[in-house]
């Protein structure tokens, strides 16, 4: 075997590259750009746990259901259409430090499906916390898991702090409608609501870290039967 040309080889990198610059010059620019992270919590992980195992004890299964639930999620967004009609998707793995993989998805949709005014946006995005009367399970999603900080002058130790100021620039501000590219970035809507609750901080909307409803909602459900060995 041509050893120049494994995965992760300078000519296999720039093959890849190669392949991918011809889609944006066929297709056009990606436009959307999705993170999905493995979860240690998932319930297909922790079935197959045995004994004292944590998860991290075992990458050959954090490896399989995370391949199985992209495979899914690949499936979802474009034989589905969850976001319209992709034309092309790229993607690349990671892995953090600790050894759970997440990828990178650019998508590319057709003239019909494109974000194209701030109210696409925000059917895609959102910035807000959830009503907890009318959709409690996302609300708790939410504040459970993107929720940024908080930090600033109500936790000065956080993680995210580079000379008393949020790296992050959180919290942001508060802002009653979507402002499209202001510098090539959309500013979303982030309402002033009244302060809740979370652990032992009050947070309202200028703390909560963009999200999309589909995508938050899915990934926490189990969406597969779990595999024992």
């Amino acid at each position: 075997m041509n050893k120049s040309k494994l995965n992760g080889s300078p000519h296999n990198m720039q093959q890849n590259y190669q392949d991918a610059m011809a889609m944006v010059r066929k297709f056009g620019k990606p436009d959307l750009f999705l993170t999905f992270t493995c979860n240690p919590s998932w319930f297909e992980v922790l079935n197959c746990m045995e004994g004292i195992q944590r998860p991290e004890d075992r990458p050959d299964i954090i490896i399989r259901v995370f391949n199985m639930k992209l495979k899914e999620l690949l499936e979802d967004i474009c034989k589905h259409g969850i976001f319209g009609t992709v034309l092309t998707y790229i993607y690349v793995i990671e892995f953090q430090k600790r050894g759970l993989p997440h990828v990178h998805i650019l998508l590319t949709l057709d003239s019909e499906s494109k974000i194209r005014t701030k109210d696409d946006i925000d059917k895609f995005v959102s910035a807000e916390l959830p009503d907890p009367y009318t959709d409690l399970r996302l609300f708790q999603i939410v504040t459970k898991c993107m929720v940024h900080g908080p930090c600033g002058t109500i936790n000065i130790n956080s993680p995210c702090m580079r000379d008393g100021q949020c790296c992050k620039s959180f919290p942001k501000q508060f802002k009653d409608d979507t402002e499209e590219n202001v510098n090539g970035y959309p500013i979303y809507r982030r309402r002033a609501t009244e302060p809740v609750q979370v652990g032992k901080y009050s947070i309202d909307n200028r703390w909560v870290v963009p999200y999309n409803l589909w995508l938050l909602k899915v990934s926490d459900y189990v969406r597969r039967p779990f595999f024992k060995y």
